[in-house]
């Protein structure tokens, strides 16, 4: 049991750190993303990624850069949880006998299974943040 509450400490504190570093290169990718065409003979929204940060920074202030972080930071906790105890039960119903070590191929199946599970999470997440994100792009479609 320590060891469980030790990793899922240890992958909390990790997510945490992971998106509180990468939302804002997130957000300017999902910005660039669901951009509109510019009509013919116009420029688009954004010229690049250089320029989505200073138009966010310049409409929204450094808090734009962090919209739709709440949900994923707030989920941060789950999606460990389910990760690490996917794994953990799949590694004893591969194990042959407590303490063996595994193949490669079993940690193959035992990544797998637990990457799904959290998809199962990961993915609405997703889609809430990038709705997040979006709204300041196009504000009368939500």
């Amino acid at each position: 049991m320590a060891d469980v509450a030790k990793d899922l400490t240890a992958g909390t504190i990790g997510g945490a750190a992971q998106l509180i570093v990468g939302h804002p290169f997130d957000t300017v990718k999902v910005k660039l993303q669901s951009q509109p065409a510019p009509l013919p003979g116009q420029p688009p929204k954004y010229a690049g990624a250089m320029d989505a940060v200073k138009k966010t920074l310049t409409a929204e202030g450094p808090r734009g850069l962090y919209k739709g972080m709440g949900v994923p930071l707030a989920t941060v906790a789950a999606f460990n949880a389910v990760l690490f105890s996917v794994r953990g039960q799949m590694e004893s119903l591969l194990r042959s006998e407590p303490g063996a070590p595994l193949t490669i191929g079993q940690q193959m199946i035992c990544g797998l299974g637990a990457g799904v599970a959290v998809s199962f999470l990961a993915c609405p997440t997703e889609l809430i943040k990038c709705r997040q994100v979006s709204v300041t792009i196009f504000p009368k479609l939500h």
